[in-house]
Order: C-alpha cells, then structure tokens, then sequence
C-alpha cells in the first residue's frame, strides 16, 4: 500500500472515530455503508483478488467499536456479516472440496445442535446460535481459506483493514472517554474506558490493533513516513487497553508479539531488528508504567494480583473457576455427545446460580460437543501447526495462530477477529523477492 494512500486512510479513520464520539447516531450508518461497500468492492471485482477477506477483516476490526457505539443493527452483525461475504465467495471461486478437512469440522458439530433441541428451554434459536455461530464462523471461512494461495502484499493490505477500524474505536475512546474525567481507584475490568462495553472485548480488540502496529513497525523502512506515527499509534492503542483493566487481551497480545518477534528474526535472518524489537520493547514498558502512575499503581495491582480462581481476600471461587469445573463435570458425566450447545449455562444457572456462558471455549466444546468437540479441537490445532511445519518462513502463521488459541481461552468466540486471524493462518503466503532482507510490500 502507498504511503500517502495509507497516510489518508489513517486520518480518515481517525476522523470517523471523532464524528461518532461528537455524534454517535453515525455509527449505524458506518454499519450499513461497511457492507454496502463490501458487497460493492466485491462484486464490482468478481472476488477475482480475495476481496471478501478484505471486507471480512474490515468487519472484524470494526465489529467491537460498532458494538460499543450501538451501530449494529442487531448484537451479531458481524458474524452473519462474515458468513455472507464467505458464501459469496464460494459464489465466485467455487464450493471447497469434499477432502477439505474443515467439513470434518463443522460435520461434528451438529450432534450437539441436534441434541440441544431435546434438552433445552426457553428460547432455543437464541441460545443454540449464541454458542455455535462463532463456531460455524470459523469453519465456514476456514474452508474459503485452507491451503489458499495469497501475496504477503495481500495479507498487509488485510492487516491494515482490521487496523483501521480498531485505530477509529481508539480515537473515540480518548474523546468520549477521558482519563480526567473518570479516576481509577480499583484493580477491576473498568467499564468506562472500555466505551461502556465489555472490557474483554474491547481489550481483545485493540490489543489486536497493537499486534498488527507493532508488526508493521517491525516490517517497515525507518525512513517512511508512517514509520513513527505508527509508533505513536502503538503507544495510544496500548495505552487505551491497559486502561480497560481487562487483562485477557493483553496478554494474548503480548504473546503473539513475542512470538511474532521471534518468527521475524527467525524467518528474516537478515534483517535488522533488533534495534525495531528493542524500541518496541522500550515502548511497551514505558506506556506501561506510564499507565500505572496515571492509576496511582492499580494497573500494576491489577497484573500482579493474578488470582483466577479465587476472589481476592477470601475462598470463594470466581466465576472463571465454576465456569471450567462445570464443564469439566458435564464432560465427565456425558463424554460421548456432551449436554447439548448451549445447555451448560442452563447448568450453571441450576448448580451453582450463576447466569453466565462459559469463556473458555475449549472447555465448552468437551463440554457441549463431548469427544466430538475434542476431534473439532484437534482438526483446529492439528492443520495450522502442519501448514506451519511445511513453511517455516511463513512468520504470520504462528502469532495468528498463537492470538486465536489465547483469545478463545478468556473469551471464546465472542468476536469474530481472532477467528478471522486463525482462519488466515490457514493460507499459503506467497512471499516476493527480498531487498536488504525485507520483504517487499
């Protein structure tokens, strides 16, 4: 992507995430214009460059901010929004062979479905689509994907679509949300600097658009002009996570840095990174601390106070803690099918009064899904870390990968980003020549 092209989308962004926090009414026609233009911009190309991952993307990094300013016509928008722009590809490109293992997949999560129209009450549609829809997500663009050829200019230009929208929820974030006007005097998930969302998923979000400003300041000449507005950018979008005190996110993101770091230097043995890695470093650590005296200290509480099983100062169990053991009971009681999808928060109602669906989404498919859940587990961990073995030059995979398996494990499929980033670890990345040991974009 040119410079100045991506010089003005950055600021366009900026500037829609100022217009919706002085008037938040725009945000539901953000929403609408995001498809109109997808569907536009692929069927204008006939799909002939990839373009409905372009448009996945752009959905999934804007998923979270539409959530947060209401401008999603209704709370799943994104994820019926993917599963269309998915069948419209399969419009242009043709249906996925019968040998795509990701049938395999989406086959055995149907038992569980079937089986929940027998167990469970109340609202049946609501509560069957709230578990699996995520899951079918995933499978569904999976097959779109596995063993796909893509251009490594292709999958930057993807990365900037679901950074763009993530820079625009930060931008609303510091104009609506002030750090003056709200001081932090606990070391809980804060509600506030999330928008007034949910924590988890709006640190999840912008700790993805940190992953992705990190890479490109990775991968970036020292001499272009994004080079040090995305530092900049990096140290807003960190910072604002931090003060979501939702620390799942976070720490999803930091791994795949880590991983991404470590891939790049391994992959790309000529390049100079050491000096990118180290300011990246140096970065990192003094947004942080600068974050932890903004909050006289509770950031630094917050991360150090890691108890997950147990409220602080007494024994009783949190609800992360029943969440897993229930799971794991349900397992053990009914392994060959499991309860049901979406049965366990019925469950969990009833043994222990707490009205919540699990966030570990490996427990829950042991849970819900039984030993055809863990073959599902299996087929998603099995195929990236073969694709992975085949290319050890593809420095993308593993952080994708590493960033989904995190996420789903504090948040299970509650967005769609981390699914969207699994599902293109899946693809075969073309890499060009190499200059001075990068690649060209």
């Amino acid at each position: 992507m040119k410079e100045a092209h991506q010089i003005k989308l950055t600021l366009l962004h900026i500037g829609i995430g100022f217009l919706i926090a002085f008037y938040p009414p725009l945000s539901k026609i953000y929403a609408h214009l995001i498809v109109l233009a997808g569907i536009y911009f692929v069927v204008k190309n006939k799909n002939k460059n990839n373009e409905i991952l372009y448009v996945i993307a752009y959905i999934a990094g804007s998923e979270v901010f539409l959530r947060t300013t209401y401008g999603n016509p209704f709370h799943e928008f994104g994820k019926y929004s993917m599963l269309f722009f998915a069948f419209l590809g399969f419009v242009y490109n043709g249906f996925p062979k019968i040998k795509n293992p990701y049938w395999i997949y989406l086959i055995v999560l149907l038992p569980s479905v079937f089986l929940s129209f027998l167990f469970l009450d109340g609202d049946l549609k609501r509560k069957i689509f709230f578990e699996i829809l995520g899951p079918i997500c995933l499978g569904v663009l999976a097959l779109y994907t596995y063993g796909r050829k893509i251009s490594a200019r292709e999958i930057t230009i993807i990365l900037n679509a679901i950074a763009l929208p993530i820079l625009a929820s930060c931008a609303y974030l510091i104009l609506r949300y002030s750090h003056n006007f709200y001081p932090i005097c606990s070391n809980c998930s804060n509600f506030y600097f999330s928008g007034g969302y949910a924590p988890n998923q709006m640190a999840t979000a912008l700790g993805l658009g940190v992953f992705i400003y990190l890479l490109k300041i990775l991968s970036e000449s020292e001499n272009g002009k994004m080079f040090y507005p995305n530092i900049i950018i990096l140290g807003l979008l960190f910072h604002r996570a931090l003060l979501t005190f939702s620390r799942g996110g976070i720490i999803a993101a930091l791994i795949a840095v880590l991983i991404l770091c470590v891939s790049l230097y391994i992959s790309r043995k000529g390049c100079k990174l050491k000096i990118k890695i180290g300011l990246s470093l140096v970065i990192i650590t003094a947004v942080f601390m600068f974050t932890d005296y903004q909050t006289e200290t509770n950031l630094f509480k917050r991360y150090t106070n890691f108890n997950l099983f147990h409220t602080k100062n007494t024994h009783k169990p949190k609800g992360r803690y029943i969440q897993i053991k229930s799971d794991i009971k349900n397992f053990a009681e009914n392994p060959l099918l499991g309860i049901g999808s979406g049965k366990g928060k019925e469950i969990r109602k009833i043994e222990y009064n707490i009205n919540v669906s699990t966030h570990s989404e490996i427990t829950r498919l042991m849970s819900e899904h039984g030993v055809l859940g863990l073959l599902a587990l299996l087929i998603l961990v099995y195929y990236p870390i073969r694709l992975y073995f085949n290319n050890l030059g593809n420095f993308y995979l593993l952080p994708f990968f590493i960033f989904w398996l995190f996420t789903i494990n504090h948040s299970a499929t509650r967005i769609i980003a981390p699914l969207f980033l699994y599902t293109l670890a899946l693809m075969k990345i073309e890499f060009e020549m190499e200059e001075n040991g990068m690649v060209k974009k």
